[in-house]
């Protein structure tokens, strides 16, 4: 059972989808809004990339296959960008296991298929967060290690 403080941390985490059917942004945005989260939506990559540097989301959920800026660019570009901390991204799609590995090169943290099971959306953006939660306590028992050094 989680502890109230532990949940309200959960909760007051922010949210980017990302995907250019506006079908998909309306249910995803619902479902996340539903549990709590802050939830902001952007219809296609260049879009996502403007929210992102005006203020870094604690977590993107991102399609895969979206006209002009695919969300394999949107990814590449935010791991290119130094200036941006560590986000965690969770891949949307309907494509094969297969191509996702093949064309993600490693650089999103994991993969949700289309169509979208509701739990497993759920459950993946928990661990995202989890995950940024760990990265961000290495990087600040680095920080300090480095500075008692």
């Amino acid at each position: 059972m989680c502890s109230r403080s532990n949940f309200n941390y959960w909760q007051s985490k922010s949210i980017l989808v990302v995907d250019d059917s506006l079908d998909i942004l309306f249910l995803v945005e619902a479902v996340l809004q539903g549990a709590g989260y802050s939830v902001r939506c952007a219809e296609n990559g260049y879009i996502a990339l403007d929210q992102v540097k005006e203020s870094p989301p604690d977590v993107m959920v991102v399609d895969l296959m979206m006209p002009g800026l695919s969300g394999y660019d949107v990814i590449h570009r935010i791991r290119q960008n130094s200036d941006l901390p560590f986000i965690p991204i969770l891949m949307m799609t309907a494509c094969s296991f297969f191509e996702v590995r093949q064309e993600s090169k490693g650089e999103a943290n994991g993969v949700i298929y289309k169509p979208i099971d509701i739990d497993e959306l759920l459950n993946q953006v928990s661990f995202m967060l989890q995950l940024q939660q760990k990265k961000t306590e290495h990087q600040l028992s680095s920080t300090f290690r480095e500075k008692s050094a």
